[in-house]
């Protein structure tokens, strides 16, 4: 009886994205290499892992930084700097000695006074307390209380900056839209199917009419499995140890003499032997 190689049974979930990444690009050029006439897949089942496999190594590299999020953040910074500024101009200038000042103060504060704080907001809830307080500042009565303390300027400042960080905000999500990747995981999916199903064919045919070269490529693809999972094992095992440096594995064996406790009798007062 002909022995019969098999490929090794392997769950790749537990591969992290760059691993798995790896591992199907080595299979991927082996697969290649020894042919569709030799293995019998169909090109296109091919084709498309190559496309997938591409697709997921830009998942890896991509990053969701963007020129408009570094627009954002300036914004963020100007505008809540202004209208803290605004704030603190007007409850500085409740105890002027000019009443005209202090009296403009006055009511300014009675309409600024709910927004103290607001710049500790979140950016989406900070851009409608913005809206709200320049919607209380921009009211008739109010304008002689803004001239008397000459604050015209920043409000209408505050009025730009927050306007520019709306339409900026909109563009950045429809950009992120424009260029939103397939999850990982969805890609993940179909390409273990693929894998599953070229490996399938190549053993069944194997099996039918025994192929030194299906033989051949049946142990290689082994063998890089069995070096990802080696390596897998030697990640996770730093990991566990990095989180658990007190672990008996970690521990220095030379220490234990030092560190055991000293017998202690009824009359010690030493307390080492609560520690």
């Amino acid at each position: 009886m002909k022995n019969i190689n098999y490929f090794q049974e392997l769950s790749f979930h537990k591969f992290n994205t760059p691993e798995y990444v790896t591992i199907m690009d080595r299979f991927i050029s082996q697969t290649i290499a020894l042919g569709a006439d030799t293995l019998h897949y169909e090109e296109a089942d091919v084709d498309r892992l190559r496309q997938l496999h591409t697709q997921l190594q830009n998942n890896v590299a991509r990053t969701t930084a963007c020129p408009e999020t570094i627009k954002l953040q300036a914004l963020d910074v100007e505008r809540s700097t202004l209208g803290q500024y605004i704030i603190t101009s007007v409850r500085n200038s409740l105890s002027l000695p000019l009443a005209e000042k202090a009296a403009a103060a006055t009511a300014l504060y009675t309409v600024l006074k709910p927004y103290v704080g607001f710049y500790n907001q979140p950016a989406p809830q900070k851009t409608a307390t913005i809206e709200g307080m320049l919607i209380d500042l921009n009211q008739e009565s109010m304008q002689t209380y803004i001239t008397a303390l000459g604050l015209g300027n920043y409000i209408e400042t505050l009025t730009l900056k927050n306007a520019q960080y709306k339409v900026i905000l909109e563009q950045r999500t429809q950009a992120r839209t424009a260029n939103k990747a397939v999850d990982s995981a969805t890609l993940r999916q179909e390409m273990d199917s693929l894998y599953k199903y070229i490996t399938t064919v190549a053993f069944a045919h194997n099996v039918l009419t025994p192929s030194e070269e299906i033989d051949a490529y049946i142990l290689t693809i082994n063998a890089i499995l069995s070096e990802a999972n080696a390596s897998y094992n030697q990640r996770t095992a730093k990991t566990e140890k990095n989180e658990n440096p007190d672990s008996p594995e970690n521990s220095d064996n030379t220490d234990n003499t030092e560190n055991q406790e000293s017998p202690t009798t009824p009359d010690s007062n030493d307390t080492s032997a609560e520690q």
